[in-house]
């Protein structure tokens, strides 16, 4: 057998794994931002020798520049998380003037690992379902304990497992979603979506007709009593929902807890405990805005509280272990879409952190015998599902699942999972307006989405050009084309999620965030092209959604720096320190054409607000759009533009103007809508879409 080895750094109680950039603690992980870790990488590699600043910046931040403030902040850092060793000295040595140099005892180690080759493929498809892999970290495997592993094996080494196979669950013509399934495997319960009408269905697996067990619509997410014999669902009420019950096989729904506050789309998912006693749930606080994992005790129907995320928080998404002994659970900051997931006792106590890089996902599912969790993420490009050991690891993609996949569930016996498919796409629209902002014909596609969003466009200062947010290679980056769509450019690829671009007045910049494995961050490139540059802000903090100042000297953007809500600040473009702007909420600014005010939206908060631009007392001039919405607006010199919305998926572009303060019907939009843009002239809006939508539950069989 051929083998290749993976190299290991160990120094004191710490040990390092520069292929996965892992970090531990005597067997615990530590928390470090990649970019901090990347910086461990390198001293290590040239343990014992200087490091040069230079160098170190070109080979940390390979895909941007930036200042040596950043590096002397990943130091910092560094230093804070590694302490001192044995001999009392910190193992980060500072050359003055000149650089870095790792100064602690450092060993390397070695493992081998398996590589397949012409002779042992059959021995790796024939790995029996028990696991050679587990209990060992990502990639590296021992091969004499792989053997005698593989000689205990109930099945003979020449018997192959049977090929993983994903199909359909049922044959439905609405969309699926949220797949459950029953205790014994044989039934999956989840939502059926078709226009207004909603209900929970059961199918079995493998059988015919699904059973529908609700009749009014407003339904979602649906978990099984351990007994399988009772059904736990959501349901939307007017400004918030409830938790409802019903038995497997039909009948009147039980509300077994009303007065979760709004809904924003942030948690969507509930579990039962192995015992029968609790109901987990991601309890929304702040109308919606916020979220902690609660437990509904189904004795007394009494919440308690398991987690207690900080105001940029919100946690989302749980699952219990099979033994019931642990809680997994997603979380998330308020700047984005992005989560991690951890674990906790269900009795309470200290947190683990499983995943490190605030991928797009979540729902966590155990397997059945609790050893690893399997949960969506876009840590590889388009959402798809990965699994991870429940005591830590690096995590791999699971064989069989197609992209677009979200929100995995298994049994607790069996050799299936299933999971909700998506097949979507968004692009961009444009409207023809006149100067009294009435249409001057429908909306007209200018980008259809070869991937699933083109979101959030831009007009250039001289209208020509268009930026936006694109999946169409895999990951979320900015692009720019003509105003017609044609001469399409790819600006970035970073291999993370980019978003709100947004053009600099003279039209040689582009500012847009960026959230690659921890943080939202404020970047700066050149147009036509030049790399990507970290705008220092503040770090350890989200900070996203920037905007130029009219004069093009500040860049607006929103961060969670401080407790509470999220606040608008400005920084300097040529460096300098950000300087705060709001104390009572913001998330996106522009500063109006004639430079008096200061017009912006809030996350918590519905509406436009704007203070004068020398300070003073904000004022709310507008309802819409809700908070959630924030990016759905555009200013002109005479109004606004906004996506009106009550939450459902329809909804209308409406103009409100300053002096009349009324408001103008622009066009209806039948689906969601992504970032307004109005064009330097006012002749015409941007917007983006989603196109189409359709969802299906998948099942794969032999999974293991």
């Amino acid at each position: 057998m051929n083998g290749q080895t993976n190299h290991f750094y160990e120094f004191g109680p710490f040990r390092f794994d520069p292929e996965e950039h892992a970090l531990v603690r005597n067997g615990e992980p530590v928390s470090l931002p990649p970019r901090v870790t990347e910086t461990l990488s390198v001293l290590l590699q040239n343990a014992g020798h200087l490091v040069e600043k230079d160098k170190l910046i070109k080979e940390v931040w390979t895909d941007a520049v930036v200042e040596e403030g950043n590096l002397n902040k990943n130091i910092f850092m560094l230093r804070k998380a590694l302490g001192q060793w044995d001999g009392g000295r910190e193992y980060i040595e500072t050359v003055p003037k000149r650089g870095y140099r790792f100064v602690g005892p450092v060993n390397r180690s070695i493992a081998q690992a398996v590589v397949p080759t012409a002779s042992n493929t059959e021995f790796e498809k024939s790995r029996t379902r028990w696991g050679l892999m587990r209990g060992f970290s990502a990639g590296m495997v021992v091969l004499l304990s792989t053997l005698g592993a593989w000689r205990l094996s109930k099945r003979s080494a020449d018997v192959s497992l049977p090929p993983i196979e994903a199909v359909p669950l049922v044959a439905l013509q609405r969309s699926q979603a949220s797949p459950a399934f029953s205790p014994d495997g044989n039934q999956v319960a989840f939502g059926g979506y078709e226009g207004e009408d909603g209900a929970i269905y059961t199918a079995l697996v493998g059988g015919d007709k699904p059973l529908r067990l609700t009749r009014e619509s407003g339904v979602c997410c649906p978990t099984w009593s351990p007994d399988g014999r009772q059904i736990a669902f959501f349901r939307f009420l007017k400004e918030a929902m409830s938790i409802n019950v019903v038995s497997a096989l039909g009948g009147a729904e039980k509300t077994l807890y009303a007065g979760i506050e709004g809904f924003r789309g942030m948690c969507g998912t509930m579990d039962w405990s192995p015992d029968g006693k609790w109901l987990a749930f991601g309890e929304s606080r702040n109308k919606g805005f916020h979220s902690r994992i609660a437990l509904l005790s189904l004795d007394d129907l009494t919440v308690k509280e398991l987690t207690s995320p900080i105001d940029q928080e919100y946690d989302c998404e749980p699952a219990f272990s099979p033994d019931g002994s642990s809680v997994a659970f997603e979380r998330g900051s308020l700047g984005g879409f992005a989560k991690d997931l951890f674990v906790i006792p269900a009795l309470g106590g200290q947190l683990r952190r499983l995943t490190f890089d605030n991928a797009w996902g979540g729902t966590p599912a155990w397997t059945h015998d609790g050893t690893e969790i399997v949960f969506s993420s876009n840590r590889g490009g388009l959402l798809s599902l990965w699994r991870i050991s429940a005591a830590g690891g690096a995590p791999r993609p699971v064989a069989g699942v197609s992209a677009l996949a979200y929100h995995p569930t298994i049994p607790r016996k069996g050799d299936v999972l299933a999971y909700e498919h998506a097949t979507l796409s968004g692009g961009i629209w444009k409207i023809s307006i006149n100067e009294k902002a009435h249409p001057l014909g429908p909306a007209l596609h200018v980008l259809a989405a070869r991937g699933m969003i083109d979101f959030r466009p831009s007009f250039s200062p001289d209208g020509q050009k268009i930026v936006f947010e694109s999946d169409r290679l895999g990951y979320s980056d900015i692009w720019y084309c003509d105003r017609d769509g044609s001469n399409c450019t790819q600006l970035t690829s970073m291999h993370g999620t980019a978003g709100t671009a947004r053009w600099s007045p003279d039209g040689q910049h582009v500012v847009f965030e960026f959230q690659s494995r921890h943080y939202y961050d404020i970047y700066v490139v050149d147009v036509p092209s030049g790399r990507p540059r970290l705008l220092p802000t503040f770090p350890e903090s989200d900070n996203g959604a920037p905007n130029w100042s009219r004069d093009g000297k500040w860049i607006y953007f929103y961060s969670s720096h401080e407790k509470g809500h999220l606040q608008l600040w400005k920084v300097p473009v040529q460096g300098g320190p950000p300087v705060r702007v709001t104390s009572e909420g913001g998330v996106y600014a522009t500063e109006s054409a004639d430079g008096r005010f200061l017009y912006y939206s809030k996350f918590e908060q519905p509406g436009v607000w704007r203070m004068a631009l020398i300070g003073g007392q904000e004022e709310r001039i507008l309802d819409q759009p809700e908070g959630y919405n924030w990016f759905n607006w555009a200013l002109s010199p005479t109004g606004i533009y906004f996506r009106g919305t009550t939450g459902a998926e329809k909804g209308r572009i409406e103009f409100f103007d300053f002096k009349t303060h009324k408001r103008t019907f622009i066009a209806d939009v039948e689906k969601l809508t992504h970032g307004l843009a109005l064009a330097p002239d006012g002749r015409t809006i941007l917007y983006g879409q989603n196109d189409s939508e359709d969802y299906d539950i998948m099942l794969v069989k032999n999974f293991h």
